[in-house]
């Protein structure tokens, strides 16, 4: 009895075996896929869209997804805004996937001028052929005291990715 016990545990384990290794072969899978699209996202132009205090010495410059600035403001309180037009040109949709950190800009000297931006945030998306408008402001504090006249450099990023 035993016997027959451990004959049927021994073809059990047999089983088990080749039924295992049957089932645990690699599998391969070959081909080729093949996609399309063009991407191109970029700046198309930036405008003065209103300015209080300012001298307009430097317009400011962009290159694909970069702008730069270099504002001269001229008292406490003055502003100047930027309309910065981002076009899909391309035929894949896009997503904001990061902005320049304007917490760190801001800090810089001199810190009573800031940077802000609008209209546009992380995570946005962009269909092929839409258009975005970030609004960029740049202000002197109007608390601030003492010197007249004052420039502060920014360049900022719009740096966009597929949107999946």
């Amino acid at each position: 009895m035993k016997s027959k016990i451990l004959v049927a545990a021994l073809a059990v384990v047999v089983l088990a075996s080749v039924a295992y290794a049957a089932f645990s072969q690699s599998l391969q899978i070959n081909g080729t896929g093949t996609a399309t699209g063009d991407w191109s996202v970029e700046i198309t132009g930036i405008t003065n869209t209103s300015s209080t205090g300012t001298t307009e010495a430097v317009v400011p410059s962009f290159t694909a997804t970069t702008a730069s600035f270099s504002t001269n403001l001229q008292y406490p309180g003055a502003t100047a805004t930027y309309n910065v037009v981002i076009e899909n040109t391309g035929t894949i949709p896009a997503k904001l996937s990061t902005l320049t950190d304007l917490t760190t800009l801001n800090a810089s000297a001199p810190a009573y001028i800031t940077y802000s931006v609008s209209g546009v945030a992380v995570n946005d998306t962009l269909a092929a052929g839409g258009t975005a408008t970030a609004v960029v402001t740049v202000t002197w504090d109007a608390a601030a005291t003492g010197t007249s006249g004052a420039t502060k450099n920014a360049t900022i990023d719009f740096n966009y990715v597929q949107n999946t």
